[in-house]
């Protein structure tokens, strides 16, 4: 069994969300970067990244994912609004190990 950590981000904070609604959000923390970096020094070997705005089609944390991705040598699986061949190619751009895709 392999227990896959996860970093839910919404405005560029680390949330998590009440029954997957939206304006129920709880934030963690400000920072996954340093969330990223934490869960790297705790001996984690893969992280499971999810882009809400972009899975819920109003926005995006692209920048800042792709920052957490190349700080951390950890392998990232990518989640989050990726559901057409342009999003595909940029999540794969990240240097990410694995994407999710979405409804398409």
């Amino acid at each position: 069994m392999q227990i896959i950590p996860a970093i839910d981000i919404i405005d560029g904070k680390c949330v998590r969300l009440t029954e997957g609604d939206y304006a129920q959000k709880t934030i963690y923390n400000d920072n996954p970067l340093e969330v990223a970096k934490a869960f790297e020094a705790a001996g984690i070997k893969r992280l499971h990244l999810v882009d809400l705005d972009a899975a819920f089609g109003i926005g995006s944390n692209f920048e800042l994912i792709a920052e957490v991705i190349s700080s951390v040598d950890i392998k990232v699986e990518l989640s989050g609004g990726i559901r057409d061949d342009q999003s595909l190619e940029r999540a794969l751009a990240t240097g990410c190990s694995r994407v999710n895709l979405g409804t398409i």
